[in-house]
């Protein structure tokens, strides 16, 4: 990764230097329009990865995808006022661009030297806005607040990119029409605008130190693509205070972005399309982590994990009472509760098998080897169950029961298949147990029905455990102890 960090860093560095303490050849090239273009191509690129990345991560409930996504977004809207505001470009008829025109050198009642600084005007107030807001979003997406955004207000991901999108479209129309007010804000002093730069390149420093981290642990070059990424942007930031309008130097920060934007759209489609494979089997937390470089090999492994098998009782008699496509909806509806309830507490769903389901739990350690979100999802599954038998009941339906068993012991997980079609499955007998177990239920009338091996890893006074007795369990040579999750239980 230092290699990736000298490459970023250093040669920009070296031309803004060279050309800072050589004045004559830091030249001044006023150029309004190709400005207004390159700006608006920039912001263009920055809204893409934005529309591109927003979808997919709410589609796939990635919230620290998404914040990245909003910190593009907002950089292709802020962004494109400062191109709006380019001088010259749109004429003296639009307030946007006319507003401070005198401030701006080489135009006629303005200053001829190139030291005009952003400070009280909307093209100055734009271009901080347009990395400081996205550092925001770029660092959230790195702490502890994209975690806690994801538990607290999952539904309301689509409400929050409205919220942005509309006060980007305000900010824009506000610059049109009513420039002066931009101005007047506190922000839009010097003082206060070198104050958010300096926050803003903190905060791009710190995300890619955080995405650094991410690529030594994953070794993905997506991962490293994305940390120059950022750390162009905290030198375009860095470039932008100290270089005088129009000169070379202050190009150099146009380019920067430029690449951060090319360099973050491919890094972010190929981690989304990463992410679109691995979510096939695993749950959005488990994706998070092996992205993040947690380890889980695809090629095969042995370890200890809990394997869950549910399945629905009923279904087949109402199956033969209803018309195909009712049967369809209704099977769906009763599974679609068990496979969220597995997902909920983050188990990986294995398969469908017909009107039920395998998973597994403790594909990444949990500290018992899946056992206590195996039996959190399967209380989740009774209580979710029960919720859809009542609605089915107000309808005059009639419910449908399941059973579940559960059994923790040693399994090879890996990616089963050919190159064209392959899952990522558990084989082994904690599979086939697990599976005799669910089985058990009918017998002994219960819809839980866990081994001694499962049962042993949940802590104390966590669960209520009831003893069902030694069982017989086809195809093991010794009788099974097995134990149900007491219907009185309410974790």
């Amino acid at each position: 990764m230092a290699r990736w960090v000298l490459v970023a860093l250093v040669p920009p560095f070296i031309l803004f230097a060279w050309l800072m303490t050589h004045p004559g050849m830091n030249h001044e090239l006023q150029l309004p329009v190709q400005h207004f273009f390159v700006v608006t191509d920039i912001s263009l690129i920055a809204a893409g990865v934005a529309l591109l990345v927003a979808r997919a991560a709410l589609r796939m409930d990635q919230v620290r995808v998404l914040l990245i996504a909003l910190g593009f977004m907002s950089m292709a809207g802020l962004f494109a006022v400062h191109a709006i505001a380019t001088p010259g470009v749109l004429g003296a008829g639009s307030p946007a661009s006319s507003q401070g025109y005198s401030a701006y050198p080489g135009y006629p009642g303005g200053p001829t030297s190139s030291t005009f600084s952003y400070g009280g005007t909307v093209i100055g107030l734009s271009a901080y806005l347009s990395l400081f807001v996205p550092a925001l979003f770029f660092a959230a997406s790195y702490s502890p607040i994209a975690l806690r955004l994801k538990r607290r207000v999952p539904f309301a991901a689509t409400g929050i990119v409205i919220v942005v999108a509309a006060a980007l479209v305000a900010y824009g129309a506000i610059a049109v029409l009513n420039p002066g007010f931009l101005t007047s804000l506190p922000l839009s002093d010097p003082q206060y605008a070198y104050l958010l730069a300096v926050v803003s390149a903190v905060l791009f420093i710190f995300t890619a130190t955080r995405q650094a981290e991410m690529y030594a642990a994953s070794r993905l070059p997506m991962q490293g693509a994305l940390a120059v990424s950022f750390l162009f942007l905290a030198q375009a930031q860095i470039i932008m205070v100290i270089a005088s309008f129009w000169t070379l130097a202050w190009w150099e920060y146009h380019v920067l972005m430029f690449a951060a934007v090319v360099l973050a759209l491919g890094a972010l489609l190929l981690e989304l399309d990463r992410r679109r494979g691995l979510e096939r089997f695993l749950p959005a937390e488990v994706v998070e982590r092996v992205v993040a470089g947690d380890h889980l090999r695809l090629v095969g492994e042995r370890r200890m994990a809990t394997v869950l098998f549910a399945d629905l009782r009923g279904s087949t008699v109402l199956a033969e009472q209803l018309r195909a496509e009712d049967v369809v909806t209704l099977i769906n509806a009763y599974v679609g509760v068990l496979a969220h309830s597995v997902f909920a507490h983050g188990g990986m769903l294995d398969k469908f098998l017909g009107d039920g389901l395998m998973a597994v739990f403790g594909v990444l350690p949990d500290g018992s080897d899946g056992a206590v979100p195996a039996a959190r999802a399967a209380l989740e599954m009774r209580r979710a169950i029960q919720a859809v038998n009542d609605e089915r009941a107000a309808r005059g339906g009639a419910p449908i029961g399941f059973g579940v068993g559960m059994h923790t012991g040693e399994v090879v997980l890996g990616a089963i298949g050919i190159p064209q079609r392959s899952d990522f499955t558990a084989i082994g007998d904690t599979v086939n147990t697990a599976s005799r177990l669910q089985e058990l239920c009918k017998e002994f009338d219960v819809d839980t029905v866990l081994s001694h091996e499962t049962a042993a890893r949940l802590p104390a006074g966590a669960f209520a455990l009831r003893e069902l007795g030694i069982a017989g369990v086809r195809g093991k040579s010794q009788p099974v102890r097995i134990l149900t999750l007491d219907r009185l239980d309410h974790p």
